[in-house]
């Protein structure tokens, strides 16, 4: 439990962009600096000198010019001299370093702290072992890191997303229709204007062009349910396809946190109070199912129900992992799945935003808090699981 309120007082993202789009020409370097500056302004007064320590999540360094350090190379380019961490615990990598910062706040060595996720996924290199010792006769081998994502000794996670579906009777129309939903809520949303809380237009050059990109470029709302279901499985998977799957993306989110002490003192907005983060782990191969264990764990420490949450946010990494988790904590009770299914990702999620896998952790905790402002208020979970099974879970009050 935390032992200081901790409070969020600004939170923005880039649009996310698709496999080699708008944003894939980019240094990420320079589309995590459009996002934390966007954050940084939009506190409505200047917060830069008071910001203690940078975190930043991501997943595949080697997408930056130099693999290192990417987080510090964030922050001098931001012009903060203050100490920056990096981390890794894949697609839960912004909401580890969220955590990581809450450590500070609530130790009281810190009162503040900006917060990023990056990742561009379509600056991926290819990668050889080979060129170190030369090649004496016979071809390269040039391994793509993302295609499949996958670790040593482990399936990749596609495979485990079809599998946990399978292991809780979820069939492939089920996870095939509520893709398709993701894509319909998203253009609903759209349409009332509820990412404009969210997202930061960002200037980008693709070839020889230059303009603004305003929206993200995933979403395909025209498609069909009967579409989807053509799609094959990949992988090797029995049930997981490009279509109940988000794409790999690039994007970058940001947020600042602070003790309400202090954004009371700097006279600050607080959008919304952190109630508790959790991190949490199960088996390699339960990613479907580790963000209804993570929130069971929140809960528990917070000696909350799953029917004190107004909004869910979970990760669609597949639309295995949203069905799953919600099946779970309806304990097997059909009407109450289908309850929290309709409070869950109600503004689309990954499948139609995109996935770029260092940035969506911060992406769904603002997506929610500023839905849960929309509503009047309210207490909100959003999870999120990753590769070899992790995951993170926060309870946000607005």
């Amino acid at each position: 439990m935390m032992t200081e309120n901790c409070v969020i007082v600004s939170a923005k993202r880039t649009p996310f962009g698709k496999y080699l789009g708008s944003l894939s020409q980019m240094e990420p370097l320079d589309v995590a600096v459009h996002a934390a500056n966007s954050t940084l302004d939009a506190a409505g007064t200047e917060i830069r000198d008071k910001i203690d320590q940078i975190f930043v999540g991501n997943c595949i360094p080697g997408a930056f010019e130099t693999a290192s350090v990417t987080g510090r190379q964030i922050g001098l380019k931001l012009g903060l001299d203050v100490f920056t961490t990096t981390i890794d615990t894949a697609c839960c990598s912004p909401l580890s370093a969220l955590r990581m910062a809450l450590w500070g706040l609530r130790l009281g060595e810190i009162e503040s702290a900006l917060v990023i996720g990056i990742e561009a996924m379509s600056r991926t290199p290819h990668v050889s072992r080979q060129f170190r010792e030369g090649v004496r006769i016979g071809g390269i081998n040039l391994p793509d890191p993302i295609f499949p994502i996958s670790y040593p000794g482990y399936h990749s996670v596609a495979v485990d997303a079809s599998d946990g579906a399978e292991k809780y009777k979820i069939s492939k129309r089920m996870l095939d229709t509520f893709a398709m939903g993701s894509h319909l809520k998203w253009a609903q949303a759209m349409k009332e204007n509820k990412f404009g809380d969210e997202i930061s237009p960002i200037m980008v050059k693709k070839g020889r062009q230059k303009y603004l990109f305003t929206t993200d470029e995933m979403p395909r709302p025209q498609g069909s349910v009967a579409g989807i279901e053509m799609l094959p499985p990949v992988f090797g998977a029995k049930t997981t396809t490009a279509g109940n799957a988000p794409g790999l993306n690039d994007g970058s989110s940001a947020m600042v946190v602070m003790t309400e002490k202090r954004a009371n003192a700097l006279g600050l907005t607080i959008l919304g109070t952190i109630v508790d983060q959790v991190g949490d782990t199960d088996m390699p191969y339960g990613i479907s199912w580790i963000p209804a264990s993570a929130i069971k764990k929140i809960l528990s420490r917070t000696e909350n129900t799953i029917d004190d949450i107004d909004l869910i946010e979970i990760n669609e990494a597949f639309a295995a992992m949203p069905l799953v988790s919600t099946r779970i904590l309806s304990e097997n009770d059909d009407k109450k799945w289908h309850a929290l299914i309709e409070k869950t990702n109600v503004n689309g999620g990954a499948i139609a935003i995109g996935h770029p896998v260092g940035a969506s952790g911060l992406r769904i905790t603002m997506s929610m808090m500023y839905e849960l402002r929309r509503r009047g208020g309210g207490l909100g979970v959003a999870a999120i699981c990753g590769g070899l099974t992790q995951g993170e879970a926060i309870l946000v009050r607005v």
